[in-house]
């Protein structure tokens, strides 16, 4: 227990202590991209489906009795919505991509990964049983040569189309076309900072490749927690797939399902970012995504990385922010690389671009005096 106590001082000491804080101020730090999470309508959605006497819980399962009508409407909608033969719904994007990794490759298998994928996919790969391989963040040539010397094996490779922490996109299109080459490789996309933003109606960055070749060497992960608003994770794929999804990936079996209310919600927010309204609000958050790109740099996402390098003055900068009312929270290592501390702005479809000018002059004043 002591062995706690001293781990806990040194990373107070490194700056990487980490503490729960309530949201407070201007939100720049959460993902609800499109302002979804607090939609009116989803709102009236949840309250009407609660007052005509919706289950709380799901009381299982879903292979024992936790299984319902909403979880199959959803996947079912999914399925038309995604382009894709057959859907899996799990609690959050974490799990879904957990249970992928710890399912799907087996100990003769190769996993390929991206250097930035995201932490799920490492702790999937971790538990699994398969070997697992990093290549340079979106090098083609480097995620070739991988492909070439494991040529003899089932390959699995992980990218995501649109990076967390740096909101760069990944080049899906090249590495698809490295895939076709290998009858024994698939692709498995991390939609997760995509899905309802970019794409045909916020269907993702593969949804083009998918309307031409299908889902037959790639899966898809669509995170629901983010610009859709609500949480979960939907898993696109072949029907093989999810069947085999089903009956072997422990992390589905064997949780709870999902409670019917996200089931329902994830499935209206998916309705509402297919209509007009949605496209809305993509239209609102890409012209903040331009403004912000003027001022601070970046990829142009929704996801603005500032990089201040020394985790103590990510820390001092994020504190300053948030007393003059700006809530933006500082990321340190390990969850990005060593040197790279940074503020992760995230722009929504809710802010307006004084509100980002305001911030920008704000930073500019605080870095200085920091």
């Amino acid at each position: 227990m002591n062995d706690f106590k001293i781990i806990l001082k040194d990373l107070k000491e490194q700056s990487r202590y980490r503490s729960l804080n309530l949201p407070n101020g201007i939100d720049l730090t959460s993902n609800d991209y499109l302002g979804m999470a607090v939609h009116p309508l989803l709102r009236e959605y949840a309250i009407n489906a609660l007052e005509n006497g919706m289950d709380i819980g799901a009381a299982g399962s879903r292979l024992l009795r936790g299984h319902t009508d909403y979880h199959a409407e959803l996947e079912e909608f999914a399925c038309t919505y995604f382009s894709a033969p057959k859907t899996l719904f799990l609690a959050n994007g974490f799990i879904a991509n957990y249970a992928l990794f710890t399912t799907l490759p087996s100990r003769h298998d190769v996993i390929l990964y991206d250097a930035l994928i995201h932490a799920s996919v490492r702790d999937g790969m971790r538990a699994s049983d398969a070997r697992s391989f990093k290549f340079l963040h979106n090098d083609i040539d480097a995620l070739e040569k991988l492909l070439n010397l494991h040529k003899d094996s089932n390959i699995w490779v992980a990218i995501e189309s649109v990076y967390s922490m740096d909101g760069d996109s990944a080049p899906i299109m090249q590495i698809y076309n490295l895939i076709k080459r290998h009858d024994n490789a698939m692709l498995i996309i991390d939609e997760a900072h995509a899905t309802g933003i970019y794409g045909q109606s916020g269907k993702g960055l593969a949804y083009d490749i998918i309307q031409t070749n299908g889902y037959d060497k790639i899966i898809t992960l669509h995170t629901c927690g983010k610009a859709v608003g609500v949480a979960g994770g939907l898993i696109c794929a072949s029907a093989e797939i999810i069947d085999y999804m089903i009956n072997k990936s422990r992390p589905f079996i064997y949780s709870t399902a999902p409670m019917p209310l996200q089931a329902l919600l994830v499935r209206k927010s998916l309705e509402i970012l297919a209509c007009d309204d949605g496209a809305q609000r993509r239209d609102k958050l890409l012209s903040l995504c331009i403004r912000a790109k003027e001022l601070f740099g970046g990829a142009g996402s929704q996801i603005v990385p500032i990089i201040l390098g020394e985790d103590e003055k990510a820390v001092r900068v994020a504190g300053a922010l948030q007393e003059a009312g700006y809530d933006i929270r500082a990321v340190r290592p390990p969850t990005v690389p060593q040197g790279s501390s940074r503020l992760r702005l995230s722009l929504s479809s809710n802010l307006d671009e004084y509100i980002l000018q305001g911030f920008a002059d704000t930073l500019i004043l605080n870095s200085v005096k920091i």
